[in-house]
């Protein structure tokens, strides 16, 4: 509710006919990077009246075809990857369970718990290698 107004800028004043948005992450898409920049610029002033502020480091204007950082993947035109930091932070989040399990300080339904939230996450990105590569070893598909 609070970024409603922002999209309603985003899509009226700055007429941007590429703009997603999912909670705080947006993306806004363009064919021209001085008009980016411009709108980069507005959307700056435009959250600082609304007492909010960019990661200026993540608010770049880049080609999509060098993939985009976006909810834990970098989106390319033609498919999605998960970034290595999730898959490396669940696999030593999964083998700690797993450890955990033996030592009967968690049960099994937590583990699948665990497991099937990441899985639901990860299989949206191009992921099947990665999946069975982590759950695999440990007898669980992926």
């Amino acid at each position: 509710m609070y970024l409603n107004r922002f999209d309603h800028f985003v899509k009226r004043e700055l007429k941007c006919e590429g703009y997603l948005r999912y909670v705080d992450d947006f993306l806004l898409f363009g064919d021209d990077k001085a008009h980016l920049r411009a709108w980069r610029a507005e959307v700056i002033d435009y959250l600082a009246g609304l007492r909010l502020r960019l990661h200026e480091g993540r608010a770049q204007v880049s080609p999509v075809t060098n993939g985009i950082p976006f909810l834990g993947f970098r989106v390319y035109p033609g498919h999605r990857r998960l970034k290595r930091r999730n898959g490396l932070k669940f696999r030593r989040r999964f083998r700690a369970l797993l450890a955990g399990l033996r030592r009967r300080e968690v049960t099994a339904a937590e583990v699948g718990a665990v497991v099937r939230g990441w899985v639901n996450h990860a299989r949206y990105g191009n992921t099947y290698g990665l999946r069975r590569a982590i759950l695999g070893w440990a007898g669980i598909a992926a």
